[in-house]
Formats: C-alpha cells, structure tokens, sequence
C-alpha cells in the first residue's frame, strides 16, 4: 500500500472514514447492500464471494481511476464470469486522454463500455429477457 510507504496523511484517497470518500446519499447502499472498502488495487474476495452469495450474474461498474481500480475490477470480475458493464459517464480518470485509451482499447476486451442511453436500452432488453426466460423454464403446477 501507497500508504504504508507515505503514511496515510499524505495517501488517504478514498481511504474508509476520510472526507471524500463518503457515499453520496443518492447512491447509498439499500438494506442488505454490501459495501466493500479495499486496501489494494485488485478487489479482494470479499466483493466476489458477496456477489456469488447474491447469485449475480451481471455487475456495473462506476468510479474513478479508469486505468487502475476499475481496469483491476473489471478483471477480477471477468475472470470471475461476471458479465460487466462500464458506463462512459459513470467513470473518471485524473489523466482524461489515458482514461479514454483504457475505455476505448482495453476495458472493451472484458466489458460492454457503453454511453448511459445505450446502457439503459440494453440492460433493458436483457432484464426482459431475463424475465422471459425465467417465466419459460419456471416449474407449473399440472
């Protein structure tokens, strides 16, 4: 950790419990949400194993440093056999130029990366047939 070497005074960005790192009020977790704070660029297997005890199949990712913790995530979740979505405007990058390249020619091989109105539309039509599929091989009574 950056902050072990510097100490946490001087490397404290989005560090549980250091202003700034608050979750807004418009995306605060529902009841039974987990939040999961990571120490290290890759996510640890506390996010995974609360998405498989979720039965999740499908992840959305938001946040900032595209080529570093979202690349890392995004990965990780990947590997997994998460399907992943990157939506353009929910992500950032200190460097704007870097973080367009990693949407643009990396992010793409792991991830739909799509603009909010196509990610609306598309996750739209896969919850429907997600729905469909479900009412289809659904056990009748009879």
């Amino acid at each position: 950790r950056a902050s072990s070497r510097q100490g946490d005074d001087k490397v404290h960005w989005l560090m549980e419990g250091r202003d700034g790192a608050e979750i807004h009020p418009d995306l605060s977790p529902v009841e039974g949400e987990p939040v999961v704070w990571r120490q290290q660029l890759r996510p640890n297997e506390e996010l995974i194993a609360a998405l498989k005890a979720k039965n999740t199949t499908k992840v959305v990712l938001a946040g900032v440093k595209t080529a570093q913790g979202i690349l890392a995530t995004c990965e990780a979740l990947a590997d997994e056999s998460f399907l992943v979505y990157i939506v353009r405007e929910c992500v950032g990058d200190s460097d704007e130029a870097r973080g367009a390249v990693v949407l643009d020619h990396v992010l793409n091989q792991y991830a739909d990366v799509l603009a909010v109105d196509a990610f609306r539309e598309q996750i739209s039509q896969e919850i429907m047939m997600d729905m469909y599929i479900a009412y289809k091989t659904a056990p009748r009574a009879g």
